[in-house]
């Protein structure tokens, strides 16, 4: 007889229900339950556009700056197809790809150190591990401090953190002086140098050339990412966790990933081709509903009537970089390999960010005010980022300036959304199978779980 086993995840963005259905020893299903409606979507109806602005950052107090982007691009999108051009300075886009990767770059760091690592504790009894037990251990500090550090570059850009609103149509607000540059670029070389020894055990420049994961193993020193490593191997953590080995990225972000899909080829992605599906949700086109076998507030996501995983993962993917490859052939889309490609993307976005810098020019525009008022707009837009956790799309209907509806599909959503008819979650399959309540644990969390977002 099946046994029904509810877990309360903590160490996670929000909160989060796992339930878990075994059969002997094996978890045989599980289900992943977003348990509280936060209703955004609803608060944004019959405002003015502009409102959405402020409001759709404080989705989330970990990615809120991504939903500031999707939103600003998501607004320029009805000025686009209603044949308004708008003229974004490039010292502009730059400034938002710098505070969008500065969030994501927050973001790993405080996951890594924070939700992954003392799983680790768990698992084993290692004096050597205890650096990373939380509020004492000596690298979880750092990651505090330094991930915090790392979030000063969206406050001298955008003039806090989190919440912040200086991305509007056309630009940005700020017209940052050489010393705020040169502040925001000695912040990035600070977090390099934390990467470099603490994460990698090696420098930038070493690391970005590296494209075998056995060679990362034979040249790294004494670096967390190599001792996480190696207790995925001693735990079998290179076998478990696979979902569907289907990949997702909205958008291209220079020097760091491309947009498409890959399932067994690349090809290119299709806003049109996604449908959200809520058989299991108890949010509905016509209303709430309960019972039957709804299960939780998130809907489900669906490309092309098929599950996708969008996350670090999928980016890397989908940009054909080498050292993923080689790791997906290996050990497929298992908890190891979705974990190091977060890792792995702290590094490739620090120096990211430091080619964007350099290219700001302080005597070229940051803002271009449209030729139409936005009280003025009436059509539809959608805005598409990638946010820390993967995708992140925006849809928004405008009449006469004022938002008549406001769709919003996260990442979280994409990964830890309900099933449909015909499959699980991408994080749900990944469970499925796992022998023990602490790894479903640990697999859930390689997906970065954000409720949060999951039920805006």
């Amino acid at each position: 007889m099946a046994k029904v086993q509810k877990v309360v995840l903590n160490r996670v963005e929000g909160e989060i229900d796992l339930k878990l259905v075994w059969e002997g020893n094996r978890i045989k299903d599980a289900y992943i339950i977003a348990p509280n409606f936060r209703g955004f979507e609803f608060i944004l109806e019959n405002k003015p556009v502009m409102d959405a602005l402020v409001i759709t950052p404080r989705i989330c107090g970990i990615c809120g700056h991504a939903h500031l982007i999707a939103t600003t691009r998501a607004i320029e999108d009805i000025y686009h197809r209603a044949g308004v051009e708008l003229d974004v300075p490039e010292n502009a886009l730059l400034i938002r790809d710098i505070t969008l990767a500065s969030e994501i770059v927050q973001n790993h760091i405080r996951w890594f150190y924070m939700f992954v690592m003392p799983d680790f504790l768990k698992l084993e009894k290692n004096r050597k591990l205890k650096k990373f037990e939380p509020i004492k251990g000596q690298q979880w500090q750092k990651a505090v401090d330094f991930s915090s550090k790392m979030v000063k570059v969206v406050a001298i850009f955008g003039g806090q953190w989190p919440h912040t609103s200086y991305s509007i149509p056309g630009g940005v607000v700020c017209e940052p002086t050489t010393f705020e540059l040169l502040e925001a670029k000695a912040v990035i070389d600070s977090v390099i140098r934390f990467a470099e020894e603490n994460v990698f055990g090696m420098d930038m420049e070493k690391y970005l050339a590296i494209n075998d994961p056995e060679e990362y193993i034979e040249k790294a020193r004494n670096s967390d990412l190599k001792t996480f490593i190696n207790l995925c191997f001693k735990h079998g953590f290179d076998r478990i966790g696979r979902a569907y080995h289907r990949f997702l990225t909205v958008c291209e972000m220079e020097y760091l990933f491309s947009k498409g899909i890959t399932k067994r080829k690349r090809k290119d992605f299709d806003v049109g081709k996604v449908k959200e599906v809520d058989s299991y949700s108890f949010l509905t086109e016509s209303g709430i509903k309960h019972g039957g076998e709804r299960y939780s507030w998130a809907k489900a996501v669906r490309y092309e009537g098929l599950p996708y995983e969008t996350s670090p993962l999928s980016r890397r993917i989908n940009n054909g970089d080498r050292l993923f490859q080689t790791l997906l052939e290996k050990y497929r889309d298992s908890y190891l390999v979705r974990t190091w490609a977060r890792i792995d993307e702290i590094m490739k976005m620090l120096f990211a960010m430091k080619k964007w810098i350099e290219k700001i020019d302080t005597k070229e525009p940051f803002y271009k005010k449209p030729s139409v008022e936005p009280s003025k707009l009436t059509g539809s837009g959608t805005g598409m980022c990638e946010a820390a956790r993967g995708s992140l799309i925006h849809q928004i209907e405008v009449k006469k300036g004022r938002i008549t509806k406001y769709n919003i599909i996260t990442p979280s959503t994409w990964n830890l959304g309900p099933r449909c008819e015909k499959y699980p979650s991408p994080a749900e399959k990944a469970i499925k199978g796992l022998d023990s309540t602490l790894k479903a644990e640990m697999v859930l969390r390689s997906f970065d779980v954000c409720s949060v977002c999951t039920t805006h």
